[in-house]
């Protein structure tokens, strides 16, 4: 009989203190859209904004511990809505704050119903946001080290670039290119000196990386480490940018490409597509034609070009130029 009625006062205990919490509670669509539109929340979580904006993050948590269910609730989730949606720089505390968020059960669901189906979810996925945020967090803090390393030129590339797991240094490659063009002019010079100011290059990053150093340093060294590479698909659109691009020095990187076998193909392709045609241009491909490897190729794109005529008279009056190979190219 005792230990019934010892029983009966536990599970009551239970009941009364643990429920709420622990154990989940339907509410209808209507109601959390109800719960989300309130005036009175949106005051109270612009009250909390307010805290979290102060870095006080004690009168924070102590504010939402005081809000009964499932005002507490709706609370966290708009909180932590509005930092996302404003995209707030998270202090340490405050990033201390989202995770514990995150590692909180709601207590509310919405039934979902499908054909013949039905689940519920969370009515107010705050840990879901916390998650997001802590995620974007993360990246924050990797690219505010990543940008002070490379201002101050401490950043070494070849550790910082292979230590670590394969994740870990996949994510860092991505960085450097993501944020590479928005470091100054002297940043990305302290890491392509690492490169090129080697007597002997016994390491290179990846072609990617590679080629997104040389398109925002626009350093000829670079670039010539870049053609001295195995083709692959990095370099071969690399030659397309830079033939759109067409400068003076677009051009000349292009005529260094094609000293790569791999490479000679598309980058000549490319400099006959440049309109109108420079004379730097037109002496490297008449130079080109005066070799048997390549005058028939390029005799060929100049005619698919619509230059057959100028090919004709260089022909019949140029003898740097193999002119065989030029007639074969116009089917003369």
């Amino acid at each position: 009989m005792q230990q019934g009625m010892l029983s009966s006062v536990l599970l009551s205990l239970f009941l009364a203190l643990g429920m709420p919490h622990a154990m989940a509670t339907q509410m209808s669509p209507e109601r959390v859209e109800l719960w989300r539109q309130s005036d009175h929340m949106q005051s109270k979580v612009a009250e909390l904004l307010q805290y979290a904006m102060e870095d006080n993050i004690d009168s924070l948590n102590f504010s939402l511990e005081r809000l009964a269910f499932p005002q507490q609730e709706v609370a966290r989730f708009q909180l932590l809505h509005k930092f996302e949606q404003q995209q707030i720089l998270l202090t340490p505390k405050m990033a201390l704050f989202v995770e514990q968020q995150k590692s909180m059960v709601p207590t509310y669901q919405v039934l979902e119903r499908g054909d013949g189906y039905e689940f519920t979810t969370p009515a107010f996925n705050y840990p879901a946001i916390a998650s997001r945020l802590l995620k974007r967090w993360q990246q924050d803090q990797s690219t505010l080290d990543f940008v002070l390393q490379a201002e101050r030129k401490e950043l070494e590339l070849l550790p910082w670039l292979t230590e670590g797991s394969d994740y870990q240094a996949q994510t860092r490659e991505k960085l450097l290119i993501r944020e590479l063009d928005s470091l100054s002019p002297e940043a990305v010079a302290s890491m392509t000196d690492q490169l090129t100011k080697e007597s002997v290059v016994s390491w290179l990053p990846s072609a990617e990386v590679m080629v997104r150093l040389a398109q925002v340093s626009e350093d000829a060294e670079v670039y010539k480490l870049v053609w001295l590479m195995k083709a692959n698909h990095y370099s071969e659109n690399e030659l397309v940018r830079l033939a759109n691009v067409a400068d003076g020095f677009a051009v000349e990187q292009l005529m260094q490409a094609a000293s790569n076998p791999s490479l000679n193909e598309l980058a000549i392709k490319q400099l006959v597509s440049i309109k109108p045609m420079t004379a730097n241009i037109e002496e490297f491909l008449i130079e080109r034609m005066g070799s048997n490897d390549d005058a028939h190729f390029v005799a060929r794109q100049l005619a698919a070009q619509g230059y057959s005529t100028w090919l004709a008279e260089l022909a019949s009056s140029d003898n740097r130029v193999k002119s065989r190979h030029i007639l074969n190219a116009l089917g003369q």
